[in-house]
């Protein structure tokens, strides 16, 4: 392939924060798949970031933005897509550090975005969790009753009219991007790119899902719970997670609760069930309960999130 065919494929931004030992090879199946990959690395220790720094110099078009401090994943994908919008690019893909995409990941994308009605921001990927690779993901779109509840599918076949998607393994329109003011940094990493789809939406640009896009991606850190004769796969956040992460709940409510009522039902529900997974399948029960309070006040009174949440 020339370097101008080159030119004309989506290139990839990946952030870091203190990557495993199978980075490097997760790294490499991206560039497999993409022509050019810019890694932003938001590691803290000396260890990470060296390691981080030496296998981006391994990589040919692979170039690394190292920031002093850990700013986040909004900040880290502004950076990310801001340099690749002055390359000329128009098409970006953002995968976190524990994703793989399959073969033919791009062009699935690629034509999902073609085919697609109107004009299209975001495409997301058909991921599958590491957790449980037997359960197909699936995607949040607008439900009855007149789009004021929510419908959660699989990827059985493209789909379009979705609310939002993961970041990971997702297909970013550059020109969205730019018009849209990027991501929101003050987010710090919680519901970046639910916030961004719906902004998106708002400004009548399409989101979609691309179901031959097949990725493998850890979707934090759960897993099996035993409990009345069933398997649970809770969450198993940390508590300053779940205080971003409810925190920014009631800031996105309150910016985009009248367009998106869809979105509100199903985070509402989806906080409820946070709850009850604490109540009942998960340790440190105290510390997490009083994290998602203290978020939500903070919500609610418009407190900024700090920087680098506490584990």
């Amino acid at each position: 392939m020339s370097p101008a065919e080159q030119s004309t494929l989506p290139a990839a931004v990946t952030v870091t924060y203190e990557p495993d030992s199978a980075w490097p090879e997760r790294l490499s199946a991206i560039l497999a798949v993409c022509p050019r990959c810019i890694v932003v690395d938001n590691s803290v220790s000396d260890e990470a970031r060296a390691c981080v720094r030496t296998v981006v110099a391994a990589q040919p078009n692979t170039t690394l933005i190292a920031n002093p401090d850990n700013p986040g994943i909004g900040r880290a994908l502004n950076q990310g897509c801001q340099a690749l919008f002055a390359e000329g690019r128009a098409w970006v893909i953002a995968f976190d550090q524990d994703s793989t995409p399959a073969a033919g990941f791009v062009a699935a994308l690629q034509k999902t975005a073609t085919s697609a009605t109107g004009r299209v921001a975001v495409v997301g990927a058909n991921w599958r969790d590491r957790a449980r690779p037997d359960h197909a993901s699936r995607h949040l779109r607008p439900g009855p009753p007149f789009g004021w509840g929510f419908r959660r599918m699989p990827a059985d076949r493209d789909l379009a009219d979705v609310l939002c998607v993961i970041t990971s393994g997702s297909l970013f329109s550059l020109e969205a991007w730019h018009q849209l003011g990027g991501f929101d940094e003050g987010l710090f990493l919680d519901l970046v790119d639910s916030d961004f789809c719906l902004r998106a939406r708002a400004a009548s640009w399409a989101i979609a899902v691309s179901a031959q896009a097949k990725l493998e991606h850890s979707r934090g850190a759960k897993r099996p719970v035993h409990f009345l004769g069933r398997t649970f796969y809770p969450a198993f956040m940390p508590p300053g997670r779940l205080y971003g992460l409810s925190r920014n709940r009631i800031q996105l409510i309150q910016r985009h609760g009248g367009q998106a009522p869809g979105w509100v039902a199903y985070e509402m529900v989806y906080a409820a069930k946070l709850v009850a997974d604490i109540l009942f399948l998960e340790d440190r029960k105290a510390a997490k309960l009083a994290a998602c309070l203290r978020g939500t006040a903070h919500g609610l009174f418009g407190r900024k999130l700090v920087r680098r949440p506490a584990p």
